[in-house]
C-alpha cells in the first residue's frame, strides 16, 4: 500500500472524532490497525461501489491485496462494463429515458422529501473529504445505486436475468459480489438507493420493500442465512438504514434485542441511540470479560447445547442442579470463507461509528474465549454450535484473529461470564464430571459401578444383621 494512502487512514480515524459536524458520518476507511491484520478483508476484489475504491477498475490492485498480476484490473473493467449494463436495463424501463433525466428526478425526489441537497447529504456520509466534482460524484451514485438494486432484483427474480448475463451466468461471481458490498469502505448511502428504488418502482410493480430484498440476497451466504431471514420479521415500512452494512448488522443485532427487551431498548433502524442502551462496562477489571476454554469448561460439567434462537448473540446460560453444572446455550454460527470479511468489516464499524456499541466485538471476544484450540472447535462442532465449512484449524484461526489490537472498554456478556465463571470456580462440579468420565464413559462400566454398589449394599446390610444377632445372644 502507498504511504499516502496510508496517512489518508490515519487521517480519517482522527477526523471523525473533531466533532458534531462529523455526527452524520457512517462511512469510513477502515484504520490503519484493523487494516493491516487482513488487508484481503476489507478490500473489494472485483466491483467498486461508492468513492474509496472508485479507481481501482484502472489501476487494477495495486495495494498488495494479492491475486495473479492484472487479474484484478480485468475483474473491475469487467464490472464496470456490468454497472453500464444495468443502468441502461433500468433506464431503457423508464421509457428510454436518459441519464441527465434520471439524475434530475432523484435529485428532485431528494429535495421533496425535504433531506436537503442530494449530492451534499450523499457527501456527508463519507467520514473524509472526497475530491471529486459535483457531476462526478453524483454519476458515481446513480450508476453504483442502479447497478446494486438490479442486482438484487436479478438475484431474487431469476426472470429478470439475460441470457448472457456476466454475473449470474459463473456460479461464484454472485458471491464474490457480496463479499465486496459487505464491505466497510464499499458503501452507498441507503437514501441514494432507496430512492432509486422507488423511482424504478414502476418497471417492477408489486416489488417487496428494498430491504427485504436485499436481505434475501444475503441470505445466500450460511453465515447470514438465519439473521436475515429472522430480521425480515422485524421490518417496518419505514425502517431506515445508513447503507447496506448497517442492516446487515442489524439483522443480527435487532431480533437480539427484541427477545431480550429487558436488556435493549429496541430502535427501529435509526443508529443515533443515547446513553440508555443496557451496556456493561468492563474497562476497570478486564477479568470480567474472561471465560474458560470450551474443554476447559467441559471438564467442569458445563454443556453445550445448539440453542434456535433468531439472533446469533442470543447466548444463554441454564445453571443446574447439584449433581449436574449449567448448560451453555449458543446458536449456531456457520463459519465460511465469507465469514472473516463479515465480522472483520462489522467490528470496524462498531469501532468507527460513534452510534454503534460494541454488541457484535462483544460476540467475537466471546466466542475467541471460548476457541483457543482444534479440540475447542471439534467440541462446539460436534455440538453443533458451530457449523464449520472450513478446516478444524482455520476455523480456530478464525476467531482468534477477529479483536487482535481492538480497545473495548464495553462488553455485553459481562453478566453471562460471571455467571460461568461462578459455576466453573465450584470444584465439586470438576470432581463430578471426572468421576462421570472415569466410571461412566461406557455401558460396560456403568454396568461395573452400579454392580459394586450393589455389592456394598448387600455387604453393608449383612454385616449390619451379623451384628445384630450378635448383640442380642
Amino acid at each position: 500500500m502507498s504511504a499516502n494512502h496510508r496517512s489518508g487512514r490515519d487521517h480519517t480515524v482522527i477526523d471523525i472524532l473533531d466533532g458534531s459536524e462529523k455526527s452524520t458520518n457512517c462511512i469510513f476507511r477502515v484504520p490503519n490497525v484493523l487494516w493491516r491484520q487482513n488487508p484481503k478483508a476489507y478490500t473489494p476484489d472485483v466491483v467498486s461501489i461508492g468513492p474509496f475504491h472508485h479507481h481501482l477498475e484502472k489501476r487494477g490492485k495495486k495495494e498488495g491485496q494479492g491475486g495473479k498480476k492484472g487479474n484484478g484490473e480485468k475483474y473491475f473493467q469487467l464490472m464496470e462494463r456490468v454497472k453500464t449494463r444495468y443502468l441502461n436495463e433500468i433506464l431503457a424501463g423508464m421509457q428510454n429515458m436518459t441519464m441527465e433525466e434520471l439524475t434530475a428526478k432523484v435529485i428532485e425526489l431528494s429535495d421533496q422529501k425535504n433531506e436537503g441537497g442530494f449530492e451534499q447529504r450523499a457527501r456527508n456520509f463519507y467520514a473524509e473529504p472526497l475530491h471529486f466534482s459535483s457531476e462526478e460524484f453524483i454519476k458515481m451514485m446513480i450508476v453504483d445505486g442502479c447497478f446494486l438494486i438490479q442486482l438484487f432484483r436479478k438475484c431474487d427474480d431469476p426472470k429478470l436475468r439475460a441470457l448472457y448475463d456476466p454475473v449470474f451466468n459463473m456460479d461464484c461471481m454472485f458471491h464474490f459480489l457480496c463479499h465486496d458490498i459487505l464491505l466497510l469502505e464499499n458503501q452507498l448511502p441507503w437514501f441514494v438507493i432507496h430512492i432509486l428504488y422507488d423511482l424504478t418502482h414502476d418497471i417492477y410493480p408489486n416489488q417487496p420493500s428494498l430491504s427485504f430484498r436485499v436481505l434475501k440476497a444475503f441470505s445466500m451466504l450460511p453465515s447470514l442465512r438465519q439473521g436475515c431471514s429472522s430480521y425480515s420479521k422485524h421490518l417496518r415500512q419505514n425502517n431506515c438504514h445508513l447503507h447496506i452494512l448497517d442492516l446487515i448488522r442489524s439483522s443480527i443485532v435487532v431480533p437480539l434485542r427484541t427477545s431480550n427487551p429487558e436488556e435493549h431498548e429496541v430502535d427501529s433502524g435509526n443508529k443515533h441511540k443515547g446513553n440508555n442502551e443496557v451496556v456493561h462496562e468492563a474497562i476497570i477489571d478486564p477479568d470480567l470479560h474472561q471465560i474458560r476454554t470450551a474443554t476447559e469448561l467441559s471438564k467442569s460439567d458445563i454443556k453445550f447445547k445448539m440453542a434456535k434462537k433468531e439472533s446469533i448473540m442470543d447466548i444463554r446460560f441454564k445453571k443446574g442442579t447439584w449433581f449436574r453444572n449449567g448448560i451453555l446455550e449458543i446458536p449456531q454460527l456457520n463459519v465460511g470463507m465469507s465469514s472473516e470479511t463479515l465480522f472483520r468489516n462489522l467490528i470496524a464499524i462498531e469501532q468507527c461509528y460513534h452510534g454503534y456499541s460494541n454488541e457484535i466485538t462483544s460476540y467475537a471476544i466471546f466466542m475467541d474465549n471460548l476457541i483457543s484450540s482444534k479440540e475447542d472447535m471439534e467440541l462446539l462442532c460436534k455440538k453443533k454450535v458451530i457449523g464449520n465449512l472450513m478446516s478444524d484449524e482455520d476455523g480456530c484461526k478464525f476467531f482468534s484473529n477477529l479483536y487482535k489490537d481492538i480497545p473495548h472498554n464495553k462488553f455485553y456478556y459481562v453478566e453471562l461470564c460471571k455467571e460461568v465463571n461462578d459455576r466453573y470456580n465450584m470444584r465439586w462440579y470438576t470432581w463430578l464430571a471426572l468421576l462421570k468420565f472415569e466410571k461412566f464413559s461406557n455401558p460396560w462400566k456403568v454396568l461395573a459401578f452400579v454392580v459394586a454398589i450393589i455389592a456394598l449394599t448387600l455387604t453393608a446390610w449383612s454385616q449390619t444383621n451379623l451384628i445384630r444377632i450378635n448383640w442380642h445372644k
